[in-house]
């Protein structure tokens, strides 16, 4: 399923098309650096699986196995999918208090782990789950960039505001949206289209996405991007209206 949705999107969305370079931030964050630099080689090196994972847990409030195997290797599967779970039990039994996780449950009985939060939501769960995967992948690779869950977007990486969209929205809703929230403002846009029950679906619905983007912000192709659910999670690809997009790397 998830060969013939990368397959879909890469038909209906061809032509490569650079976007436009990253803006730089002021505030700093772990270390001194600020939101823009990546850890340094040598510091990335020395930091220990278990630092990185805290850290991550610690900008997205908490984590599952698989957000974690995101944001540590880029991917996910059933084997990742224990190591990491084990490697999570593992980190509540460590000497030192302030450097142990803790499990959290919500009302459905599922669990993930935290350092801080006190609970664990329950009707957004499986949405929350998928975006921390979609954030886990964005970072893999990116050093460490300061996330946040502030609204109106459902997550922002440096100019980066990742909308995860399952399609409850209607057109004129997500024409609202971009003109009111993102039209005055100098940032990127990522739609990630996801539906749970028919994938195949994840296509139509950025192809509607491009559509009203274009009629938004007819002079700014790159104002937002986008990817499938599926295919992002496997291949970290996002588009542009006219094609594919790159995202830029982050130079040290």
């Amino acid at each position: 399923m998830g060969q013939r949705e990368s397959g879909a999107c890469k038909r209906r969305l061809a032509n490569p098309q650079p976007i436009a370079s990253d803006t730089a931030t002021t505030r700093t964050y772990w270390l001194g650096l600020t939101p823009t630099d990546p850890l340094p080689r040598l510091l990335t090196f020395m930091a220990t699986k278990r630092d990185l994972i805290r850290w991550f847990i610690k900008e997205v409030h908490w984590a599952t196995p698989a957000n974690v195997a995101y944001f540590m290797e880029g991917r996910n599967n059933a084997r990742l999918s224990r190591v990491y779970s084990s490697a999570l039990s593992e980190m509540r039994t460590v000497k030192d208090r302030t450097l142990q996780l803790k499990r959290i449950r919500n009302q459905d009985g599922k669990h993930a782990y935290t350092v801080k939060a006190k609970g664990l939501p329950t009707f957004l769960f499986n949405h929350d789950t998928a975006l921390r995967n979609v954030i886990g992948k964005f970072l893999y690779g990116r050093g460490m960039q300061m996330v946040s869950f502030e609204k109106p977007s459902d997550a922002s990486i440096r100019q980066y505001r990742i909308e995860l969209d399952n399609g409850h929205m209607s057109e004129r809703q997500l024409e609202e949206k971009l003109f009111k929230h993102y039209a005055r403002q100098s940032v990127q846009i990522i739609f990630i289209m996801r539906h749970r029950e028919c994938p195949r679906l994840e296509a139509e619905r950025l192809l509607k996405v491009f559509q009203i983007a274009e009629r938004v912000f007819p002079q700014q192709p790159n104002k937002v991007l986008g990817a499938c659910y599926t295919s992002y999670l496997e291949n970290g690809i996002v588009f542009n209206r006219k094609g594919q997009a790159k995202l830029k790397p982050i130079r040290s």
